[in-house]
């Protein structure tokens, strides 16, 4: 019997503890981003269940649950206002560790604790086994579960985090109710025949517990819904305006790869000098803690030559992308050295807020978008002006799946669409999804690739690293020859500055035997557009020295810079990088933008 308590505490323990880490990590990740949520959690929750197997304070069962009832009631404000204040002080790798200790640990360490709720009464092996599984095998087992088990739990996107931790901690107080003890002290024989009526009329210890039931659900009504954190509702029901600062936030929703927002700046600062004002009328669309695009707004809609501007569903005009990295990706229009006389075709791999996409589809071109967020698609319709592809060709999947699809049934003999511009921009949060850029996924996708058509890839990073190479000797061994440019504002980028500026790179290549170059743009290509014209004008003065890149790396050495699904190491490195993409997001906007969500 104490063997089978003690699986049936590790049991009840492990199933909250995974969905407390996986709906804490989801509350975190908007103010921190995927990266530093996750740089110390492990390293942190590992002491914690240290803690709980050492059982320094003696508790009852009871006891146990009420102090697990109360910090999961503290846990939605605490988790949203310590990470704040936290993120406020620039550090992201101490601040979110600091968020874990004093939010995170005592929930977990109030929830191991029950695991080890039979200790005392087990043998000398069974607690060095619980002690083991505590620090070794329920950390992993929790994980797992978190991972694997809440992330493709899709019913979980429509409930609050302040739900869910308030629904926990109405659990646990019912728990620790139902297991106090409120057993009647025994009566004794010499006592009084009145004192023993009074005894016979007393309630039961059950009936005791159900009016305590009763008056805790009732104050629970009343007081929970107090404690909700001021995360707005996801998905949001209507626009909000911030009551004390120029912000909308028009979108929310929690969807497949997080936090999808879009949100409005309106007029920061009356003195146009002020530094706030360089970002005054942006719509924004962000995923958890980055941006996937933007477009300038209001007074700061601008175009040429009389071309109108866009507008989105709901007919507010539309500006410039805020960002010249996704016009660059245009000037795959510009290659001139392929056999290709016109671009029928262009597919899009991770849309984004669809600027590049829309262009395409300007331009009369057949457009088909793979984006594995069903939210990230529903934004750029509904905000950012992109045109309906029609039914056919919008594919709401993992790039990698859909490629293999294709290459699969290219192989049994049906051949599908030949893509002549294909764009693969799958950067967020500091990081890619490293698993759509090895060997194998670039293989699959060849076929669906026109022989003369162009490749478009965005890489995030400085010029002079480990991943870039990775990514420069892996696209020019699948596609046979690449050439890089970059949108910083100064055209001409020095090899200095190749080892210092995080900075977008954009890779064309081609599997044309043809030299890889490009005409010059013409007022067609601007689509009305100052910055088009800008960024495909300065063009061949934005090119990056790919050689600077392969300097000191020897024809030997070159094989190991080749990603594969065995030798990818490509996720590991960026997310090195995770911590200085947080900081550099935090000096785009007000700390107010990444509060308000």
């Amino acid at each position: 019997m104490p063997h089978l308590q003690h699986l049936v505490n590790v049991a009840v323990s492990v199933f909250p503890l995974s969905l407390v880490v996986f709906i804490y990590e989801r509350a975190l990740v908007p103010i921190y981003g995927s990266v530093p949520t996750n740089h110390l959690l492990d390293k942190i929750l590992v002491p914690a269940l240290v803690i709980s197997a050492v059982q320094p304070f003696a508790f009852s069962l009871s006891q146990r649950a009420f102090i697990s009832a109360l910090l999961f009631a503290a846990a939605p404000n605490a988790t949203y206002w310590v990470a704040i204040w936290s993120a406020r002080n620039r550090d992201p790798l101490w601040g979110p560790a600091a968020t874990h200790v004093v939010v995170l640990v005592p929930m977990v360490v109030s929830l191991s604790s029950f695991m080890v709720g039979s200790r005392r009464k087990a043998s000398r092996i069974l607690r060095m086994l619980s002690h083991s599984v505590q620090t070794v095998v329920i950390p992993l087992i929790a994980l797992r579960i978190t991972k694997k088990f809440w992330s493709q739990c899709t019913a979980l996107n429509a409930l609050s985090e302040s739900f869910i931790f308030l629904v926990l901690s109405v659990v646990f107080l019912c728990l620790s109710i139902t297991q106090m003890d409120i057993s009647p002290a025994p009566t004794p024989k010499s006592s009084s025949k009145i004192q023993q009526r009074k005894s016979a009329t007393s309630f039961t210890p059950l009936q005791t517990k159900f009016i305590i039931l009763s008056l805790a659900a009732a104050l629970s009504y009343t007081i929970y819904p107090k404690l909700y954190s001021p995360v707005l509702p996801h998905p949001l029901p209507q626009p909000y305006t911030h009551p004390s600062y120029p912000l909308q936030i028009h979108s929310s929703v929690q969807s497949t790869t997080g936090l999808i927002v879009v949100g409005q700046a309106l007029t920061l600062s009356s003195d146009p000098d002020h530094p706030d004002n360089q970002m005054s009328h942006v719509r924004y669309l962000r995923a958890a803690h980055s941006f996937l695009g933007g477009v300038w707004m209001g007074p700061k809609v601008m175009t040429m030559e009389g071309v109108a501007p866009l507008h989105d569903s709901h007919n507010h005009r539309l500006g410039d992308s805020i960002y010249g990295v996704f016009t660059l990706q245009e000037a795959a229009r510009l290659v001139n050295s392929t056999a290709k006389n016109e671009w029928e075709n262009a597919l899009v791999i991770g849309l984004g807020a669809g600027i590049s996409a829309t262009s395409f589809h300007r331009h009369n071109m057949s457009l088909t978008i793979v984006e594995i967020d069903p939210a990230v698609y529903d934004a750029a319709r509904q905000w950012f002006g992109l045109p309906d592809p029609g039914p056919k060709n919008v594919y709401l999947e993992d790039a990698r799946s859909w490629a293999a699809h294709k290459r699969a049934s290219a192989d049994a003999g049906v051949q599908g669409t030949l893509y002549d511009i294909v764009v693969h921009d799958c950067f967020s949060g500091g990081a890619v999804p490293e698993h759509i850029y090895t060997m194998e996924f670039w293989s699959d996708l060849k076929s669906t690739i026109h022989p003369e058509g162009v490749l478009v890839v965005n890489f995030v990073g400085h010029v002079k690293s480990e991943a870039m190479r990775m990514i420069l000797y892996t696209l020019s061994k699948a596609f046979g020859q690449c050439r890089a440019f970059h949108d910083v504002g100064i055209a001409d980028l020095s090899e200095d500055q190749y080892e210092t500026e995080y900075i977008n790179i954009v890779f064309f290549c081609t599997m044309s035997r043809s030299p890889l170059t490009f005409r010059n743009p013409t007022s067609e290509d601007f689509l009305g557009s100052p910055l088009r014209r800008y960024i495909l004008s300065t063009l061949n003065a934005r090119e990056i020295n790919l050689n600077a890149v392969k300097e000191g790396i020897t024809a030997e050495e070159e094989e190991k810079y080749i990603l594969t699904d065995e030798n990818n190491p490509l996720g590991r490195l960026q997310d090195a990088q995770g911590h200085y993409h947080w900081t550099l997001m935090r000096d785009v906007l007000p700390d107010i933008f990444w509060e308000t969500y």
